[in-house]
């Protein structure tokens, strides 16, 4: 139930508070004295836009501040939709800076406007004068519909079951286009797998090569040198004879210390180059000057860079992963008909138990379409149309959709003999907007909402037939708190509470201020509305008499 409200520095209102009681509460007062500001700003508190122009001193920030106190059967709700450590009492405060931006909190905790989106359909509802034309929107009647047989949990969770049925079937039309597109390649994936295939490439194998082909096309000039070599070490009077030579001369000096180490490395020497003769040897015996075998190289060597040139590789190693995602392309191509037959099955059985679901809420709606056509048509005999009927017209769609396999429409006439007929065609704006009062009176009956607000809905009408509206409302507020900003006599007496709106001009800037009436206040006022200011007698005996009713 909503407790209090607080604005301040908010267009034509400095500061203002309300205590809010519960039951029916009337708002009044002359045209222009900021009744619908009050709504405006309880519209953004509860998360509406709005901007800098609203500001009545620009140099400070507005603050409109709103307090819930909340139902126990509507604790569990609000928990689950935000995190708020005491979900007993929610205080929403927004504020607007002269810079133009704006902070948001719950409870005293800085909170986003999505957060405000989450809770505030639970705790309030707003309908304004021209909402009426909403009843004649087919999503609206069945939302109507939904609301009074209760089914919006089931609806919900038909819906959530939908949204996945949709996100299935996208998923395998997307397959179906990429298994589609991959066919048509698959030709050419299958040549380019087969010819990286062909040359088995190794790990590294490049850099190898590269350093094989060096050596191979440098042999027959490493052999002749290697050769050269050798020979210089061990033809006749070549270094190793000569070694041997000067070894001979210092044999018999040794005795000399400085002598005998000299010997001693020579000796390491000759050893030394003795192994290397071998090795240079060894070295022209083992190299292949075979000009087969370095074409070859060379003829692989070119393949692998051809290859890397036209797949944009710069390495061996992604000419290697390159096939590699050629080989999961062409895995996925082959099990591609098996991920859609899968996907297919999935398909086919949320779609039967979407089906059995649409049905059982279907049936529902029937059922209580009856119900609602039953007691919808006294109540607009209340409201001055006699002759009126109200009927729900079901057809059922050709598909699956969001709502289920419903299709409604509302009906109406109010002219003694007729048939209803769609009501966007048969009824007049009075009309409408006094069916859709008592459509949302019936609705309410059901619903947890803890408090309703009415703005001048009772347009257009005066008499019996707005007394009659005051009454429903009355009667709305036997579970709910409602409250309405009315024009109307009959419908502000039918309330509970009366408050009184007016204009404050003692200051130099206009001020929008609230006064809670009193009871003998309270006939005065709705005297004025009868006959004018000043009210007569006989309209404050009529005024008394509204009240007393």
């Amino acid at each position: 139930m909503l407790t209090q409200l607080h604005i301040k520095n908010y267009a034509i209102i400095d500061s203002l508070d309300i205590q809010w009681p519960s039951d029916f509460i009337a708002i009044t007062g002359e045209t222009g004295a900021g009744k619908s500001i009050m709504i405006g700003a309880l519209q953004f508190v509860l998360g509406a836009r709005t901007d800098v122009k609203v500001l009545r001193n620009a140099e400070e920030k507005c603050v409109v501040e709103v307090c819930f106190d909340i139902p126990l059967s509507l604790q569990e709700k609000i928990n689950a939709s935000i995190d708020i450590d005491d979900p007993k009492q929610i205080i929403i405060r927004r504020e607007i800076l002269p810079n133009g931006k704006s902070r948001t909190f719950i409870n005293d905790t800085p909170a986003l406007v999505t957060d405000i989106n989450q809770i505030a359909p639970l705790l309030i509802s707003i309908h304004q004068q021209f909402d009426h034309l909403d009843i004649i929107d087919p999503i609206f009647q069945l939302n109507s519909l939904d609301a009074f047989a209760e089914l919006q949990t089931e609806v919900k969770k038909y819906q959530t079951q939908f949204k996945q049925y949709e996100q299935l079937k996208r998923n395998k039309k997307e397959l179906q286009e990429l298994h589609i597109k991959a066919q048509q390649e698959q030709d050419f994936l299958q040549f380019q797998w087969e010819e990286l295939q062909q040359i088995d490439l190794k790990e590294n194998e490049f850099g190898t090569l590269e350093e094989e082909l060096k050596i191979a096309s440098k042999s027959e000039e490493i052999l002749n040198q290697t050769n050269h070599a050798s020979t210089i070490l061990n033809n006749e009077k070549g270094v190793i004879d000569s070694v041997q030579d000067i070894l001979q001369l210092l044999r018999s000096v040794r005795i000399n210390p400085i002598v005998n180490t000299l010997y001693d490395r020579l000796e390491l020497i000759q050893t030394e180059i003795k192994d290397i003769a071998l090795e240079l040897e060894s070295i022209s015996e083992h190299i292949d000057t075979d000009p087969k075998k370095l074409l070859a190289l060379q003829q692989r060597f070119d393949l692998i860079i051809r290859l890397m040139k036209k797949h944009r590789v710069q390495s061996d190693h992604e000419l290697i992963q390159f096939k590699q995602e050629i080989e999961s392309k062409l895995n996925s191509i082959s099990h591609g008909e098996d991920q859609i037959n899968q996907l297919d099955l999935e398909i086919k059985t949320l779609h039967q138990d979407l089906m059995s679901h649409a049905l059982s809420i279907s049936k529902t709606r029937k059922q209580k379409s009856l119900e609602l056509v039953k007691r919808t048509s006294p109540l607009l005999r209340l409201l001055g149309m006699e002759f009126a009927q109200f009927d729900i017209k079901f057809e059922e769609t050709a598909e699956l959709n969001q709502l289920g396999i419903d299709t409604i429409e509302f009906q109406f006439t109010s002219n003694k003999g007729s048939s209803p007929k769609a009501l966007k065609n048969q009824a007049s704006g009075g009309e409408i907007s006094r069916l859709n009062l008592v459509i949302k009176s019936l609705v309410a009956q059901k619903a947890e909402l803890p408090t309703m607000i009415f703005d001048e809905i009772d347009t257009g009408v005066s008499g019996q037939v707005a007394l009659q509206m005051g009454n429903i409302l009355r009667d709305m507020s036997v579970h709910h708190q409602v409250i309405t900003i009315t024009h109307s006599p009959q419908v502000a007496s039918r309330a509970k509470h009366h408050f009184f709106v007016y204009k404050d001009s003692t200051s130099k800037l206009t001020n929008t201020k609230l006064k809670k009436l009193e009871a003998e206040e309270r006939y005065v006022e709705i005297a004025k509305m009868l006959s004018g200011d000043p009210p007569s007698s006989a309209a404050l005996i009529n005024a008394k008499e509204l009240i007393q009713l």
